[in-house]
């Protein structure tokens, strides 16, 4: 077993660089909720590129113990120390640290990761997901800047004691890797932030709405209790002035409560505390029989004796039935004694109006309402809460766990860590307290589907990213290879002042070694070729000019010649057999053509040459027609691709063309005309693979137009399927 050694510099590296990522994580960059990003472990990244895993776990022992204290939890040693061994091994193994950490976290990290938090962290399942993909991504973060460090850094880069790769990297692997690793923090850094943005307008909105909410519904409850505070302080001004007997009394309370529905009861007394008059009846057929009095109601006691329109706080009601009620009385007089009281109205309110408002209120929003008297009763809560009435609210006010600017409480498990609701609270002038809530996990949720969105189309990315780095690179070491690989296999020798040292790619080093090699045998050879190789090549340029000219073109009217037509026809031939494609071969002869030389000379013979080849060229433009003088004053085409339709019409007009075009001498003195005969062969490609018995055909054809009188063109289309 190889013993373990120490090098005493790195061991000294990787505690410098462990108490520093101890300190930077102190303070983790908060997200949203309980995700924070921790960046001390870059350092143990490096630690681990540089010097390998054993140095990276004292490294990482060192800043996870910032994490152990202000998580309280052991788990991030165990977590971090792995992460680190495992990277550190990769290093070893010539392997990326940004394809090594992928690796370990989809491999390893994720699920040990997500079992450990099931076990001992106190959150729901639900939340595991989200928090254990939030490492991950941490991970990217914190391994991409580390591996730009050690790039970017020249100390780190240079780093003595570092560890050496085993082989030589490609140079298409480093351009791979370098390409891979920008845009993978590129793309990190900017999905974080939209994600980040989009939070934080969903809060801002959340927030904005429960204000509303809670200004618009406070309002609501204060002028409800107002609008009846004051029928009861006019009923009483009325009564007061048409006081009369409890039948007299009677309807009038009557039509007072129909037309004010918003009191469960209403009833009136007298200075003794019977009532003598209540809506609906038979609440005062229940109080005779039950020989109801109500001095010892607050509501009597404060509107009789201190006569005062009084607001009771909230009550569960005795005697006109159980519900939670504000009670609101105020005291009524007779005309002839307006010091005393005659006896008191009171009112109880029906709190039930508040759910009205819940109710119309939930069509368009997911929020809950809580409605609390000044001493912390529950006066009303939306029915999806489970709250009772008549019971103290309590709650726990959230705070600092789940990072947010959302004020955050909890109703179900008030000592809970995770937050319930949201909440806006606002208390209303007679010192009861409004709370519009909300659910939390909604939000929390769509942070979790952002982030897992984030995660998987990251690692898309990154496959993609590889692939287009990784071509783009082949695409520039590949030209270098050829460039070394032409200067042919050298023998190798020990080199002095090399400028290349082990770090430069494998492409590059073998074609600086091999140009080391070439040019001590070039040199002296180089300066006495120079000028000789100049002038050679440029007499080999003009010669072969004049050589191609000579082998291919006629001189006299600078078109191709008959061994370049023969040559070229099996070419054609091949190209319309693929295709499937007609040709046609034409033999043109100048009708008496040596009448012109005899009449104005063999230079106007010449001229006269000169121009039908001028209008040959012009009339069969195509790239691939060839044209071609066969001999004397015959010419020859062949026209691939040629419609069997259309070829002798084709043929006519330049017939015709030319028998119209005036033919001048050299001197422009005189001019004389000219016409030609055509004899063609018009087949498919596979007629016949000899050019001989294609102008065998067409030069019989020839005859034939020179002996039915010239200027004529005759044409054999030859059909495959009648030959057949």
């Amino acid at each position: 077993m190889k013993k373990l050694s120490l090098n005493p510099h790195n061991l000294m590296f990787s505690i410098l660089m462990g108490v520093i990522a101890l300190i930077i994580n102190f303070y983790p960059i908060p997200f949203f909720a309980n995700v924070q990003f921790i960046l001390g472990n870059t350092l143990t990244i490096v630690v681990a590129i540089l010097c390998g895993p054993w140095y990276a776990l004292v490294t990482s022992l060192l800043a996870s113990t910032s994490l152990m204290l202000t998580w309280d939890s052991y788990h991030v040693f165990f977590i971090f120390g792995l992460e680190a061994l495992f990277l550190g091994f990769c290093r070893r193994k010539d392997i990326y640290a940004l394809y090594g950490n992928i690796i370990f976290w989809l491999v390893i990290g994720m699920p040990i990761f997500y079992l450990m938090a099931k076990l001992f962290f106190d959150m729901p399942t639900e939340h595991l997901p989200f928090v254990t993909i939030k490492q991950a991504i941490n991970s990217l973060i914190y391994t991409s800047i580390a591996s730009i460090l050690v790039l970017m850094v020249p100390k780190l880069w240079m780093f003595e004691t570092k560890i050496k790769d085993k082989q030589r990297r490609s140079l298409s692997k480093q351009m791979t890797y370098f390409v891979t690793l920008m845009i993978t923090l590129s793309l990190l850094f900017s999905t974080l932030y939209f994600n980040y943005i989009s939070l934080d307008k969903q809060q801002n909105l959340i927030v904005k709405n429960q204000q509303e909410s809670v200004f618009h519904l406070s309002n609501a409850g204060e002028q409800y209790i107002d609008n009846h505070q004051k029928v009861i302080e006019n009923a009483a001004r009325y009564f007061s002035i048409a006081s009369g007997s409890p039948q007299e009394i009677q309807p009038l309370l009557s039509n007072l409560h129909q037309n004010y529905p918003g009191f469960i009861s209403m009833l009136i007394t007298d200075n003794q505390a019977r009532i003598i008059a209540a809506s609906p009846t038979i609440r005062l057929n229940d109080a005779k029989d039950n020989n109801v009095i109500v001095n010892d109601r607050d509501y009597f006691i404060e509107s009789f004796y201190n006569q005062r329109v009084f607001v009771s706080s909230v009550f569960l009601g005795r005697g006109f039935g159980n519900d939670a009620i504000v009670a609101i009385s105020a005291p009524y007089y007779d005309k002839q004694n307006t010091a005393q009281p005659s006896g008191i109205i009171e009112g109880s309110l029906d709190l039930k109006y508040f759910s009205a408002i819940d109710y119309d209120f939930n069509q368009q929003k997911n929020q809950s309402i809580i409605l609390t008297d000044e001493t912390n009763n529950i006066i009303y809560a939306s029915e999806k809460l489970n709250l009772n009435v008549m019971s103290p609210l309590k709650y726990g006010i959230h705070n600092g766990l789940y990072l947010t600017q959302l004020p955050l409480m909890n109703i179900t498990e008030t000592e809970s860590r995770i937050p319930e609701y949201i909440y806006a609270q606002k208390q209303l002038k007679n010192g009861w307290n409004i709370y519009i809530i909300e659910p939390f996990s909604p939000l929390l949720q769509l942070a979790e589907k952002q982030m897992q969105a984030s995660f998987f189309m990251l690692l898309g990315a990154l496959f993609i990213s590889f692939f287009i780095s990784n071509r783009i690179s082949q695409l520039l070491t590949i030209p270098l290879e050829m460039v070394a690989n032409q200067f042919g296999h050298l023998s190798q020798h020990d080199l002095n002042n090399q400028v290349l040292d082990e770090s430069s790619p494998k492409e590059v080093y073998s074609l600086y070694q091999r140009l080391l090699i070439s040019k001590q045998q070039l040199i002296t050879q180089q300066l006495e070729l120079e000028e000789t190789v100049v002038n050679r090549t440029k007499e080999l340029e003009k010669a072969n000019q004049k050589l191609k000219e000579l082998v291919d073109k006629d001189p006299l009217t600078q078109l191709f010649n008959r061994r370049f037509a023969e040559h070229k026809f099996q070419e054609v031939r091949e190209f319309c057999l693929r295709s499937e494609q007609a040709i046609t071969v034409a033999i043109l002869d100048l009708d008496f053509f040596k009448a012109v030389n005899d009449s104005y000379g063999h230079l106007a013979g010449d001229e006269c040459l000169r121009q039908v080849s001028a209008q040959l060229s012009q009339h069969f433009k195509r790239d691939i027609d060839i044209i071609a003088r066969y001999g004397g004053e015959e010419f020859i085409l062949i026209l691939p691709m040629s419609n069997a339709l259309n070829i002798e019409h084709h043929l006519n007009e330049f017939k015709i063309k030319l028998s119209q075009m005036p033919i001048n001498t050299p001197d422009r003195t005189e001019a004389f005309d000219i016409t030609v005969s055509i004899g063609a062969i018009t087949a498919n490609a596979n007629f016949d693979a000899r050019l001989d018995k294609w102008i065998k055909i067409a030069d019989d054809n020839l005859y034939q137009a020179k002996a039915q009188g010239r200027n004529r063109t005759i044409v054999t289309i030859i059909n495959p399927e009648v030959e057949s």
